[in-house]
């Protein structure tokens, strides 16, 4: 038998997992609706001082370099979801 504590941290993980999947579905939908406001402005896909915004958060955090590289690949993928669009 696996080990009490090994189950209840993995449980602990699989709520966390429940909650951060249905939003970053929602934060790629607002992704999608951004580019079409970027379409209709001309403005650019990327906004590095946006990006530096968000990331410069990451900083606060004890595990930060796990979180900013999450964040990095979060904000790759919604980049690729704008340059989609934007075709």
């Amino acid at each position: 038998m696996k080990n009490q504590e090994l189950i209840q941290m993995r449980n602990e993980i699989d709520l966390i997992d429940g909650t951060l999947m249905p939003l970053l579905n929602r934060r790629a939908d607002i992704a999608k609706a951004i580019v079409e406001i970027k379409i209709k402005e001309g403005m650019p896909v990327f906004n590095r001082e946006r990006e530096n915004e968000i990331l410069s958060k990451t900083n606060k955090f004890g595990n930060f370099k796990f979180v900013k590289s999450v964040f990095l690949k979060i904000l790759e993928e919604s980049k690729q979801i704008q340059e989609e669009k934007w075709k």
